[in-house]
């Protein structure tokens, strides 16, 4: 399956290069974007976005260069989301086995995994891809391609013809909001990779409730 492109960029929420979502902030790359967080053990990275100078540009905006980053986090394969890994020189990669990459650590559906004293809780998302994670940091939930926000603020599905799985994707976002709820799980904001986000979860139980 091809990379999620730009879908039709006017129905989605713009990204905006250098916003913050609670602690996690958004590096866009032309119609994609990856997501940093500074820990007490360095930076770290949500995808390695998809043009190494694009790459090198938005972390030295932040003060980092490429090898100042001590680990980077799968959401899935996507050459958008990963064609600039090859920067990270001393990044620990991470992603879930299923999406079979080549990594440093395999990761797993439910565990927290701890970068210094920053938490990380993966979540399992198949459909867009067999391997397809979200990643929930400091109240901030990191969906990559398993959703996008569109223009007036709702919660959609990547598009069916970029999707492996298309009603798995479906099925992924509806057992999300229920292990959210489940969990207790304080989701302050939703952040995809081919859009801005947007506050709380409200969005994601409404697509939820239309199923």
């Amino acid at each position: 399956m091809t990379a999620l492109t730009c879908v039709s960029c006017a129905d989605v929420k713009p990204i905006e290069n250098g916003k913050k979502y609670g602690p996690v902030t958004q590096l866009i790359d032309l119609f994609t974007s990856c997501q940093l967080v500074e820990t007490s053990e360095g930076p770290v990275l949500f995808d390695a976005c998809w043009r190494e100078g694009e790459l090198v540009a938005r972390l030295r905006e932040k003060g980092h260069a490429p090898e100042d980053i001590v680990a980077v986090f799968i959401t899935h394969g996507h050459e958008d989301h990963v064609k600039a890994l090859p920067k990270l020189v001393n990044a620990k990669v991470l992603a879930l086995e299923a999406e079979g990459l080549e990594t440093d650590q395999v990761v797993h559906d439910g565990e927290l995994v701890f970068i210094g004293d920053t938490a990380i809780r993966v979540f399992a998302m198949p459909g867009h891809t067999p391997g397809s994670a979200a990643y929930l940091v400091g109240g901030t939930l990191v969906l990559g391609d398993a959703a996008l926000i569109t223009a007036d603020g709702s919660l959609a599905p990547a598009p069916e013809d970029k999707s492996d799985d298309p009603q798995q994707a479906i099925r992924s976002l509806v057992e999300l909001s229920s292990r959210l709820t489940a969990g207790g799980f304080d989701v302050k904001w939703l952040l995809p990779a081919h859009s801005g986000g947007v506050e709380g979860r409200a969005a994601l139980d409404a697509f939820v409730a239309a199923q």
